[in-house]
């Protein structure tokens, strides 16, 4: 059968898809990765065809483009959204309209390449909202693609539970689909003890890594020996850093580092937005972070303790739900150099953080892997595996479609991407 992707963004949004694309095409399936043109590159990088699908608006580009926030929100705001303040709302609805904008900058090219190509499935990053609308049209299933976080954040509905936003509604409209269509099913990869219940069906599904070093830290691995502080025997302490924004960590962040290595502590600093879905460098005793589900999961499969210092909505609630957890600590972006080293401190000296960490990675091991889930979706007969009950009773169960038969395999045609024509 023929499997869509899509995302709209590389690093925690593409990467968290490869091992799931790889399992399809290792399991005989043709797929294909729609994204903007800024992202093809990346996808020829792992190896997957890229189908470039319209240019990104400007504004979502532009480095910070996304809305901040003030002050800390609740632990479990994404429950209640109806009692956020109306900044807060304020805030939610403007991440939303982004997504909405990214998604008609898609569906024209999404929706004319899927029309061609036929798949039999489309797997959307939860956030790319031109997949649904795809899916729709074709009348296939569409699945969503979680990268870790803590909750099902649904953007593109009226505080998160009501009806779409208006531009993705009228976006709906114009493929002749009805608004009120979601996801068939949310694939979540996020360790039990960290998500939020929600009304929708998910699975879990457990990233895997990939030979070259594209997917996560492979939680199959032995975990690495610890001396009596929690490291390495004889290995110096080390604190790892990824960061998205191209301009790096607040001043309060590097300074605090600056600290901590003034005190015979290594830092090690990944390439920005490129490690925090893959394996963090080996002997890292506390992750630094802005949040992001792909590294989250990350720093959770390595047994990693984590600080989190979110800007976002999002990030904040992850870097929350870790400090229940007991497994980091989370700080707001305009936080000290002073509560950075302390919390720092805390997750190098503490060992029940250690602890607290190597429990998430234990959870990660017990969810199933690329290869399950797959047969999952290509498999009606497959034996399922019961998915974590929502805290309220799901809406009406939506017809499980058949698997398609396998398309004709077709070789595509040449381009400067391996197989990336127009069908």
């Amino acid at each position: 059968m023929r499997v869509l992707f899509t995302t709209w963004s590389p690093g925690g949004h593409l990467t968290p898809m490869v091992p799931l694309a790889r399992a399809f095409e290792e399991a005989g399936h043709q797929v294909r990765v729609a994204v903007p043109s800024g992202c093809a590159a990346a996808v020829a990088r792992t190896g997957l065809v890229p189908v470039p699908v319209g240019t990104l608006p400007k504004a979502a580009r532009a480095a910070g483009a996304a809305p901040r926030l003030r002050g800390r929100w609740p632990a479990d705001w994404p429950l209640r959204p109806a009692e956020l303040g109306a900044e807060q709302r304020g805030l939610l609805r403007a991440l939303g309209d982004k997504q909405v904008r990214i998604a008609e900058a898609m569906a024209q090219g999404l929706v004319a390449f899927a029309r061609c190509w036929r798949p039999a499935l489309v797997v959307h990053d939860a956030s790319a909202y031109a997949g649904t609308v795809a899916a729709a049209v074709l009348g296939v299933p569409a699945v969503g693609q979680m990268w870790g976080s803590a909750a099902v954040l649904r953007l593109d509905r009226q505080d998160l539970h009501g009806p779409p936003l208006p531009g993705y509604a009228r976006l709906m409209r114009r493929y002749g689909v009805d608004p009120a269509r979601e996801p068939d099913l949310w694939l979540d990869p996020c360790p039990p003890s960290l998500a939020l219940p929600a009304p929708v069906r998910r699975t879990p599904v457990r990233f895997a890594v990939a030979d070259d070093g594209t997917g996560p830290a492979d939680p199959g691995g032995p975990a690495t020996p610890a001396g009596r502080d929690g490291g390495p025997p004889g290995a110096v302490s080390r604190i790892c850093l990824a960061w998205d924004d191209a301009d790096g960590p607040p001043e309060a962040v590097r300074a605090a580092l600056r600290q901590v290595e003034a005190r015979g502590v290594k830092v090690v600093a990944g390439p920005g937005a490129a490690w925090p879905p893959l394996r963090p460098p080996e002997g890292c005793r506390a992750v630094v972070h802005q949040g992001g589900g792909a590294a989250v999961v990350a720093a959770a499969a390595a047994g990693v303790p984590q600080l989190v210092v979110a800007p976002r909505p999002e990030q904040q609630l992850n870097g929350a739900r870790l400090a229940l957890a007991g497994a980091g600590r989370l700080l707001t972006a305009d936080t000290s150099a002073a509560h950075v080293l302390a919390a720092l401190s805390e997750l190098l000296e503490r060992p029940s953080y250690t602890a607290a960490a190597r429990g998430l990675r234990a959870e990660i091991l017990a969810l199933p892997g690329p290869e399950e889930t797959v047969a999952r979706l290509t498999d009606p007969d497959h034996p399922r595996r019961a998915d974590p009950p929502p805290a309220t009773p799901p809406p009406p169960a939506t017809p499980r479609h058949p698997a398609a038969p396998p398309h004709p395999t077709t070789p595509p045609a040449p381009s400067p991407y391996r197989g990336a024509a127009p069908c």
